[in-house]
């Protein structure tokens, strides 16, 4: 079953719930109100019944017919009792199917007795007159208002029935005018692919429904899509300019040295430049590993000192990089050492702070380093600050893009792959790294890991 057609269904159910309920209601009020004027015209008849046959003798008979011909028209299956009720509470024999002792005994208490027996409507009234006690019973069938109520009843199906016809038809229709904008959605959607990523769906700017929600989200998954396939796209790239090169020159080397018959030392030459540039591949098939699979191969998840990692890092650096200039500010630190240990991967979060320190040495050239550790309530704070060459500011957008380097960078050793990583750390974390850098003035790192 269709949307379209779900909407109008369940529409039409609850509209002929909710019109069967008022029906039934008003169907009850007007039986009601039907047995009560039946009962009413009886106890009317009741009364004359019982002046006209119980006081005839103190009638003259032209008045007695009068009467009979002026209200005691006879009703469908009319029948009329009296009963005498100051001679004992014993039951007249015989009494008709339809009444019985209790409701004489009723009746001589002074009630009205009203009550249906089938269809038949019984109603039974005390009398006094100069003879004595009565009870005067009427009984009747309301042929006319049993066929009101079976017409009613049936006039009540037939337009529940047209009712619920017109409410589905009407819901179709809503339905169909509501779910349009969704329909032109889907046309546009089948015909956005890979070739024409840029389209996107149309966003009313007064519009503000789950229909603007959808297309508004939609559109931000297509950007992200899109994003992510440029990604892909410059990632593919830069590997491939990456790879080419070893790869290029393990094969002039090879079919160099095959040209002709050549002395041991230009073959010893030609191997050291093939061992080169397969180690130059090997290092990066070791970064794509690290990259791709960070999680699964650099130990369990542990707690220790942050300070001390950073103060073991600088030591490090400084001993292979003796010309670096690298100072170290801690701030915020809290009083109680346990207070200072983070939960995470040591040897992740090492490569990673390894990673921003070996680009801060590699390119500011010697210029002075800054390392900040600052510790808050809810996160710690590494910002890594260099004075070097800087990252020109269409190339910060895809800095950390695997294998993506900057052009003033392609003169410098490296992949690009070291700030992916460092992205996908801080990502594993729950952190997240930012960049803030000034061409030929230098470039700052930070990375925000919560506590």
């Amino acid at each position: 079953m269709t949307l379209r057609n779900r909407i109008a269904s369940t529409f039409a159910l609850f509209s002929f719930t909710l019109l069967a309920i008022i029906f039934l209601l008003l169907y009850f009020l007007t039986r009601r109100y039907t047995h009560n004027e039946f009962f009413i015209r009886l106890e009317e008849r009741a009364q004359v019944a019982a002046q006209a046959f119980l006081e005839k003798d103190e009638l003259n008979q032209p008045i007695f017919e009068e009467v009979r011909r002026r209200h005691l028209r006879t009703l469908p299956q009319e029948e009329e009792f009296f009963y005498a009720l100051d001679q004992g509470k014993d039951s007249p024999s015989p009494l008709p199917e339809f009444l019985n002792i209790n409701v004489l005994n009723q009746v001589r208490q002074g009630e009205e007795v009203r009550y249906h027996y089938g269809k038949i409507s019984v109603v039974g009234i005390r009398y006094e007159d100069n003879q004595g006690v009565f009870a005067a019973i009427v009984a009747a069938q309301d042929l006319y208002g049993q066929r009101k109520l079976s017409n009613l009843m049936k006039l009540m199906a037939v337009l529940l029935g047209v009712a619920l016809l017109v409410v589905f038809l009407l819901g179709r229709w809503y339905a169909w005018h509501i779910l349009l904008p969704i329909g032109q959605m889907i046309i546009k959607m089948k015909s956005i692919n890979s070739s024409n990523l840029h389209l996107r769906l149309e966003e009313e700017p007064g519009r503000q429904d789950e229909l603007k929600q959808l297309a508004t989200t939609f559109n931000r998954m297509l950007d992200r899509i899109e994003a992510a396939i440029e990604t892909q796209n410059l990632f593919i790239g830069n590997a491939s300019h990456q790879i080419k090169n070893p790869l290029t020159a393990i094969i002039g080397e090879v079919e160099t040295a095959m040209l002709k018959e050549r002395s041991a030392t230009e073959y010893y030459h030609s191997l050291k430049v093939i061992g080169e540039e397969a180690d130059r591949l090997d290092a990066l098939a070791r970064q794509l590993i690290r990259m791709s699979y960070p999680d699964t191969s650099e130990g369990r998840i542990a707690e220790w000192r942050f300070d001390e990692l950073i103060l073991d890092l600088v030591e490090e650096f400084k001993e292979s990089y003796p010309r670096a200039s690298i100072s170290i500010e801690f701030s915020g630190l809290p009083s109680d050492p346990e207070k200072m240990l983070y939960r995470g991967y040591y040897n992740l979060i090492r490569i990673a702070v390894s990673n921003l320190l070996e680009n801060a040495i590699k390119f500011s050239e010697n210029s002075p380093i800054k390392i900040k550790l600052n510790f808050t309530d809810a996160e710690m704070v590494l910002r890594v600050t260099d004075h070097g060459i800087g990252i020109p500011e269409n190339a910060q957008p895809h800095i950390f893009t695997p294998f993506f380097r900057a052009d003033n960078a392609r003169s410098f050793p490296g992949y690009g792959i070291g700030l992916a990583l460092v992205e996908k750390v801080a990502k594993m974390h729950d952190g997240k790294v930012q960049l803030s850098s000034t061409p030929e003035n230098g470039t700052s790192f930070t990375l925000s890991l919560p506590l």
